[in-house]
């Protein structure tokens, strides 16, 4: 019988989204759930972010501990998470949650804690809805999809997406960067998901089929929107990326 539940932290890195601060905020305090930590980025927003997240902190009960990061200049999302990914609590379990999205109840890390704890799991994706359309979309990665370079395949890694900290701390850094020696602006996602996909293999990573996420569509500054042709463009490096050896151990503490 396990004694202790697994430790989540729920990264969040958000800009200008003083429309749904208080939702996305709000789903990662409500979860029912004892040991995690809550790290919500404010990435230099022009827009009431701050103010927002600083009042819903104070007046929330949450089971978490909270801390929000006021960034003094715009690090863009994946700088922001690679920081606070080192400083996390080693032997977490990072959940990364974007600033304009949430999670559809407060049973997300009992979840994910019941799928950490039965098996040898370094990372999971999980099944998501879009608010605009209604439509869930899960990842359906199938034995096929591991076979040769999964980097030429479609891109199927969904929300919700989650990884042990010590898998991600294996990624080299130079493959988290762009041309310019940058970490890359958009398709953050990608950029960490594809090199850890890689290590763990099938035998480590573990689809979650039950609606762990809801994929906010109406925000009119989404990467989708405004910086398409840049994603593509960083979405064509990464696949040219030499892809990761599969790794048979990871060590994490206490085991």
């Amino acid at each position: 019988m396990r004694l202790m539940s697994n430790h989540f932290t729920i990264l969040i890195p958000s800009y200008n989204n003083e429309k749904w601060a208080k939702k996305c905020l709000g789903s990662a305090l409500s979860q029912d759930y004892e040991n995690y930590d809550v790290v919500y980025i404010n990435d230099c927003s022009t827009d009431n972010t701050g103010a927002i997240v600083g009042q819903l902190v104070d007046e929330t009960q949450t089971k978490a501990n909270v801390l929000v990061v006021n960034n003094n200049s715009n690090h863009k999302a994946l700088c922001n998470l690679w920081r606070e990914i080192y400083q996390a609590k080693n032997g977490t379990i990072i959940v990364t949650l974007d600033g304009d999205d949430w999670f559809p109840n407060d049973q997300i890390l009992n979840i994910l804690d019941q799928t950490y704890s039965m098996e040898d799991v370094w990372m999971t994706a999980g099944s998501y809805i879009d608010n605009a359309v209604g439509m869930v979309s899960s990842p359906n990665i199938t034995g096929a999809y591991w076979q040769g370079n999964i980097r030429m395949k479609p891109w199927t890694i969904s929300h919700l997406r989650t990884f042990r900290k010590e898998l991600f701390m294996r990624i080299e850094h130079a493959d988290l960067l762009d041309e310019d020696g940058n970490f890359y602006k958009f398709t953050f996602d990608q950029a960490m998901m594809y090199p850890m996909a890689e290590m763990a293999g099938p035998e480590h990573f573990r689809e979650i089929k039950q609606v762990m996420y809801v994929y906010n569509r109406h925000n009119p500054i989404s990467v989708d929107r405004v910086h398409r042709f840049d994603q593509l463009r960083i979405e064509r490096q990464i696949r040219e990326k030499q892809p990761y050896d599969r790794i048979d151990k990871l060590e994490l503490p206490n085991g």
